[in-house]
């Protein structure tokens, strides 16, 4: 199964665990799911708490569950027009104990992570990158890119994931939408 048809899995069914009500807010059409505000966008998912936390998530499932997910990228706005934050979340192939050396790259513009990013809340697997610079270059990037590499140190070795940014730039307009209101 392609990466593009894995993703877009992943966003159906998780389209349809927990889903009510639909509604149309922003110009998407929203659903209440664990108390969260959600809108999809080919594969990429904005969600809004109601303390005004808002973020677009991309999650990549391994190949031998479609169920779960082994890599994702979050973009977010804490809250409303606050700057953006950017963690990425490896699973599978689970990272090394810093994941260095780290970079993101869209097409030939690689973004060297390496000493950029800390655990929170007691996470081992979240990388939250910590440079201003790299996480607007990141944003930017993922706007105008249609994919996404992150390299890292897996235990296994260097480690590739791939993500195809679908939907990414109307679900970062769309929670900007969201944190307005």
């Amino acid at each position: 199964m392609s990466l593009i048809r894995a993703t877009a899995l992943a966003a159906a069914l998780l389209a349809c665990a927990g889903a009510t009500k639909a509604a149309q807010q922003c110009g998407a059409t929203t659903h209440s799911t664990f108390g969260e505000t959600r809108a999809y966008f080919q594969n990429s998912l904005g969600a809004c708490r109601p303390d005004g936390y808002c973020s677009v998530v991309l999650a990549l499932t391994p190949p031998n569950d479609p169920h779960d997910y082994a890599q994702t990228l979050r973009i977010a706005r804490p809250t409303p027009g606050a700057p953006h934050e950017v963690s990425l979340v490896s699973v599978v192939p689970s990272a090394t104990e810093d994941g260095q050396p780290m970079s993101v790259s869209f097409g030939r513009r690689p973004i060297d992570l390496v000493g950029m990013t800390e655990f929170r809340d007691n996470t081992v697997n979240e990388f939250h990158v910590t440079d201003r610079a790299a996480i607007d270059a990141i944003v930017s990037g993922a706007r105008r890119s249609n994919g996404m590499r992150w390299s890292y140190q897996s235990e296994a070795g260097p480690a590739d994931a791939w993500f195809a940014l679908g939907g990414v730039t109307r679900a970062l307009n769309w929670i900007d939408c969201m944190g307005r209101r």
